[in-house]
């Protein structure tokens, strides 16, 4: 791993729910490219679409999980910070968790598209909105069938809007953060790597490709690494971006996610976790980060 970045990316890579080190070794460099690209559209005051949410359809209440929405929230208000404009992106199923954490920070408009959109009405819908950049943090994707899966094998296509569709595009910059292997940007990683490194890959591997992905333990902490990058790449806003790395940020957002219904993805059950890690047990990666993201400029 290389790059100006890859100690902020290296700090990613520890185990959520499962080892990712086999999926970031397959997209080097991406984490840089898409830190560069998001700093960039804060000085030219872009206006950038974040698509989020995912609806965990198996548990036994279903609803919208943890990961995906607490850390767009967190990159949302990071990229108000910077001088962009943030429009977040979701369905119906995950609309209501996803609007109760962007309330919290106060940063990045939200558009809610119903499931029974199709994808021409989707690829309209996100054109009119006149964005620069568009990506995509811990939301699922059509594998090779078309089928959307999560990572039990689930097939979920019935209750998730196909958001996928507004990824190609024309124009637009494009970027991913995943942890699966079966969210938008997994295309950017070979299909037999996937199968090699996640349970059920060979069937739930997302194959829609973005300009650059994240891969990271766990979506809502490739999302931070991202602000802590920022905050490396643009130091003219590092203390906001850093104030943002506190994990009572992370505490706030995730509690009113979890007010607002949000479940956890792994286990399909309410609480202050994200893919089965308690928020105790990470606090020292956003902190961490928050010392990575106070280190020197980069040159």
């Amino acid at each position: 791993m290389s790059g100006r970045l890859a100690d902020v990316e290296r700090a990613l890579l520890r185990p959520g729910a499962r080892d990712v080190t086999g999926l970031a070794a397959a997209v080097p460099g991406q984490f840089d490219q898409l830190a560069g690209e998001l700093a960039a559209a804060g000085r030219a005051g872009s206006r950038v679409g974040l698509v989020t949410g995912v609806h965990i359809a198996w548990a036994p209440t279903p609803a919208a999980e943890t990961d995906g929405p607490v850390g767009t929230a967190v990159l949302a208000a990071a990229l108000a910070v910077l001088g962009a404009e943030p429009v977040v992106l979701t369905d119906e199923p995950c609309a209501q968790v996803t609007a109760a954490c962007l309330e919290v920070l106060g940063a990045g408009r939200l558009d809610v598209l119903p499931v029974s959109a199709d994808e021409e009405q989707v690829r309209a819908r996100v054109a009119a909105l006149g964005l620069s950049h568009l990506v995509a943090v811990e939301r699922l994707g059509p594998a090779a069938d078309g089928r959307v899966l999560t990572m039990r094998g689930f097939d979920v296509t019935g209750s998730t809007a196909p958001l996928h569709a507004a990824f190609a595009l024309p124009g637009l910059v494009t970027g991913a953060v995943g942890d699966g292997g079966n969210e938008i940007g997994m295309g950017n990683v070979p299909a037999d790597v996937v199968a090699a490194c996640i349970a059920h890959g060979d069937r739930i591997a997302c194959r829609v490709p973005v300009g650059a992905l994240v891969v990271a333990g766990t979506s809502n902490w490739g999302c931070a690494g991202l602000v802590a990058g920022l905050a490396r790449l643009v130091p003219g806003h590092r203390d906001a971006l850093t104030g943002l790395l506190d994990p009572q940020v992370d505490g706030r957002v995730l509690g009113a996610a979890t007010s607002a219904g949000a479940i956890d993805g792994v286990t399909g059950l309410p609480g202050a976790t994200v893919d089965g890690v308690p928020v105790a047990d990470y606090a020292d990666l956003l902190a961490g980060l928050g010392s990575l993201a106070r280190a020197a400029e980069c040159v």
